[in-house]
């Protein structure tokens, strides 16, 4: 061969090598990710009293939370043995597991949300309450000083609830309820599918099925009218569809992957994070299959939900007769992630508001104060090094290891009106409290240490599809969002569903692992 030919061939698999490189690069991430939570979920917990004081740190049983992760391999080897008895019915015997699963869960879930006298504050209420006044015409809420005004990422999620209450009445929570439920069965049957088509055993998505199921945080926000759930729901079809028209190139899902990003993206500002991720998946995705279309794809997805946003504003500033402007800028969540207050660090204290009041409502006079702020904060980092240690640790910890992420904590408001079960007080105040926060504690430890023997297989499927990993980058990209971001729990719980596509090939990594350890030492045993 001559020289010409080899440097031919050497061009040519430069573009595997920087493919290999940044999956290199997001295994990196994603260990440290893993290591870091698995290593504190196990040992530690952050948990919310009855009283519902600020979260504590407390001790786990370390023992416990690895016996029961081993355990659940185990039982996952067993059921694998069983599930490959049913030879070509497998398929079938899936979608049967996968409706039962369904079918529960939407059991469970009409038995809370009519139980349960929910009644939301704060933002929730807010939301909602500005959907009820833009349908009266008032648009008082898109006042500058209002609450659209100040926080106008909430008004897609305001536009959804204009629909939901034109069709069924103002105030209409139970149905938003039962609504949560339905999209809820969209995320189990559309991760479901997800990882049938990515994992290389069966047994996988049978067991992604109880992971959503006992998922207790999940079940306990049905109800919650707010934008997570459905935004969750809608990045799990998103994932699926990428993967669909990775594999098929078929236009079709392209087009329900641009839906899907507009409405989560209208209910959740941070979709932004996952539409990065989209982005950089699909690069890998094109650079892998060297062509142009997942690109073109990628972008048209980022365009349309862009431009879903603007019309919105435009709509609104239309209705309202109020400019839609970016509201109170960004820098000040930012500056106050940055500050140790009474809830923790980086948590909610008012200061953006606090600050526009300060600026007199001028948003470049805010920003000044925030850069001022930041710059303080991060001289006080730079002279204690220790503190800054703390601080950020303490920050991740409180978001990522309370097992509930605090969602007992964020729908305990309830109409006064309405008689509160004996079960449900029991659970939020009483003796069901704490056993609901011990499952939920050994389910998180489980849900870690899977992730983190999935990052193996990882490596190994490195050349397969590339949209695959875009959940894994939203991860990545939620993780180190959450280090500056306000500290709020809720906030990460979409990546921690994220991780459920995941977590079923960590937990049969190692099962298979005991599998053929098993077997060498009959082996050995029997050779001697």
């Amino acid at each position: 061969m001559d020289n010409k030919s080899q440097k031919r061939i050497a061009f040519k698999d430069i573009p595997a090598g920087v493919y290999g490189l940044c999956i290199g690069i997001l295994l990196v991430f994603s260990l440290f990710i893993g290591l870091f939570l698995t290593y504190y979920s196990v040992r530690y917990s952050y948990y919310s009293s009855t009283d519902y004081t600020p979260i504590y740190l407390v001790k786990d049983n370390v023992v416990f939370n690895l016996l029961l992760f081993l355990g659940i391999c185990l039982l996952t080897l067993l059921l694998n043995f069983l599930f490959h008895k049913l030879g070509d019915k497998q398929r079938l015997a899936g979608y049967l597991f996968l409706g039962l699963c369904c079918i529960l869960y939407v059991t469970v879930c009409l038995i809370w949300v009519t139980e349960l006298p929910y009644y939301p504050s704060g933002d929730q209420l807010n939301a909602t309450a500005a959907a009820h006044y833009n349908l009266d015409g008032n648009f008082i809420m898109f006042k500058k000083s209002g609450y659209i005004g100040k926080f106008p990422y909430q008004k897609g999620l305001t536009f959804l609830y204009e629909i939901l209450f034109t069709l069924f009445g103002d105030f209409c929570y139970p149905v938003a309820a039962k609504m949560h439920i339905f999209l809820g069965v969209i995320t189990m049957v559309f991760g479901y599918l997800f990882v049938e088509e990515t994992s290389w055993n069966s047994i996988c998505k049978i067991l992604y099925c109880p992971l959503v199921l006992f998922c207790t945080p999940y079940l306990i926000l049905t109800p919650y009218t707010y934008g997570d759930l459905p935004s969750i729901c809608f990045c799990i079809v998103l994932f699926w569809a990428l993967l669909r028209y990775v594999r098929t190139e078929r236009i079709r899902y392209v087009t329900l992957a641009c839906v899907m990003a507009v409405l989560s993206l209208m209910v959740r500002l941070h979709t932004w994070i996952v539409l990065i991720a989209v982005l950089i998946g699909m690069v890998l995705a094109a650079w892998q299959k060297k062509k142009l279309q997942p690109l073109l794809a990628g972008l048209l997805i980022i365009v349309s939900s862009f431009s879903a946003i603007k019309a919105l504003d435009y709509s609104y500033a239309l209705r309202s007769g109020y400019e839609i402007t970016q509201g109170a800028p960004m820098i000040l969540t930012l500056a106050m992630g940055l500050q140790d207050n009474d809830g923790g660090p980086g948590t909610y204290n008012n200061y953006q508001t606090l600050t526009m009041d300060e600026a007199a409502w001028d948003n470049e006079t805010a920003k000044e104060i925030a850069r001022e702020n930041i710059q303080e904060n991060l001289e006080h980092f730079k002279a204690d090094p220790a503190y800054a240690k703390w601080f950020f640790k303490t920050k991740i910890l409180r978001q990522w290891i309370e097992p509930s992420f605090e969602t007992l904590m964020s729908t305990r408001s309830f109409d006064e009106k309405k008689t509160m079960p004996d079960w449900i007080e029991q659970i939020y105040y009483g003796n069901l409290h704490d056993p609901l926060m011990r499952f939920a504690n050994g389910y998180q430890s489980v849900v870690y240490l899977g992730f983190l023997f999935f990052l193996p297989v990882l490596w190994k499927r490195r050349r397969e599809n590339a949209a695959g990993y875009i959940p894994l980058i939203a991860i990545v990209g939620g993780f180190l969002f959450s280090i500056i971001w306000e500290s709020q729990c809720r906030y990460v719980l979409p990546y921690y569903l994220f991780m459920l596509v995941y977590v079923p090939d960590g937990i049969h990594c190692v099962g298979d692992w005991a599998r053929k350890g098993l077997k060498r030492f009959v082996h050995i045993h029997q050779s001697n």
